[in-house]
């Protein structure tokens, strides 16, 4: 049996997210597809517009297989922490054979090209990049720079990605084999959806602004709308500024700028603007705003507001613990979830209040904090609707 797995958000599924899935099993030849998707949080750094449950139920009724839960520290990092850690939990689960991507190019022997150069670190290259840092570049756009040969290729998001998935196959010797296919319609940073195919982006803005919007069902599978609908008319569509209080709270409590350097993805520089800046924060966007710089994207400041938020440190001894739950699958492959917890090198759990308590160490810690940052992410969100809180170990896993 071949088995592809896709990394992804979902937020929200959409007719693109449908076509990969199909062309991994039409095209591909793929008999079953995994999905590894972010939790609650995502990583160009704020909240799912809905919480990973539904979004789960709407990726098996797009054609998913089987889905199981990213954890938030690495679903949350930069592209390439992303992409390593989500690479090497596929590989561990010792049976995926295809990993299957989009990007905007669609063209695996460029992209190819472009991770072995960026991993090959040559001089030439790291000196370009060197250069471009110290005009006070981004590093995404210095890296851009330092290769003019694939310096359209980089600027845009889902080649970006694509690349760092190749360059996590090569560091983790993995024996999973890449596919691409190019994204179809609108473009990541597209404002308004295009045809049958929207980006998430734009979908998140219709269905906060506009959740009877025809576009809407025209850019999301039919069987997918009424889960979604139901969540956003039940909770609304989560926003990062829902965040603003905690994120004030916690500029607020440190003591120093070093105090906030001890985060993930929190720098030298950023830890000394947010401090020296935090009366003139009015929310967790319009802060972001402030401080994204020439150097400093705001995607990367957004992901340290947000670690700053979940409570992820540069220190706390998790990073490479691995630890993870079944969120769903179809009944036609009822099999998979024994298949891959007899193979995989790593908990992967689907009776939450039974086999927690037999996890130890690194394994329980990464767990326990995933269920209090969704545990968060949904508190918050009956805090803003009124709706009933319902913890995680009163989920079950979705079947479809």
């Amino acid at each position: 049996m071949k088995t592809a797995a896709i990394i992804a958000e979902f937020n929200p599924f959409h007719n693109g997210h449908a076509l990969l899935i199909r062309k991994a099993k039409e095209e591909l030849g793929a008999d079953r597809v995994i999905v590894l998707m972010s939790g609650d949080f995502v990583q160009r750094g704020g909240p799912a517009a809905a919480d990973r449950h539904v979004r789960a139920k709407c990726a098996l009724l797009g054609g998913a297989d089987l889905v199981l839960a990213y954890p938030s520290r690495y679903a949350t990092s930069s592209a390439e922490s992303f992409a390593f850690r989500a690479v090497d939990m596929l590989d561990r689960l010792h049976c995926v054979d295809l990993l299957v991507f989009g990007s905007e190019c669609g063209d695996l022997e460029l992209l190819t090209g472009a991770a072995d150069r960026i991993g090959a670190e040559e001089e030439d290259y790291r000196e370009r990049l060197r250069e471009g840092l110290k005009k006070g570049l981004s590093f995404p756009k210095a890296r851009a720079e330092a290769l003019p040969e694939y310096r359209s290729l980089l600027r845009q998001p889902n080649n970006i990605l694509a690349v760092e998935y190749l360059k996590a196959l090569r560091r983790t010797g993995s024996t999973m084999q890449p596919a691409t296919a190019a994204r179809e319609g609108a473009g990541h940073h597209r404002p308004s959806p295009s045809g049958v195919y929207a980006s998430a982006g734009a979908l998140r803005r219709l269905l906060k602004e506009e959740p009877d919007s025809p576009q809407i069902r025209e850019t999301v599978p039919e069987a997918c709308l009424p889960p979604l609908l139901q969540e956003t008319a039940a909770y609304g569509t989560a926003e990062a500024d829902d965040w603003s209080l905690i994120l004030l709270d916690r500029l607020w409590r440190a003591e120093c700028a070093e105090e906030l350097a001890a985060f993930e993805g929190v720098t030298e520089e950023l830890a000394n603007a947010m401090f020296r800046n935090r009366v003139f924060c009015r929310g967790f966007s319009g802060f972001a705003d402030l401080l994204a710089s020439r150097n400093l994207t705001r995607t990367a400041v957004c992901r340290a507001f947000l670690h700053l938020i979940l409570g992820f440190r540069k220190d706390d001894g998790l990073t490479g613990a691995y630890c993870t739950q079944v969120l769903g699958f179809r009944k036609e492959a009822e099999e998979l979830p024994g298949r891959i917890r007899e193979n995989s090198t790593y908990p992967v759990l689907m009776n939450l209040s039974r086999e927690a308590e037999r996890l130890s160490g690194k394994e329980r810690l990464l767990l326990e904090e995933e269920l209090r940052v969704s545990h968060l992410y949904t508190s918050v969100r009956c805090l803003r609707s009124g709706a009933p809180f319902i913890g995680e170990y009163s989920r079950k896993i979705v079947k479809a």
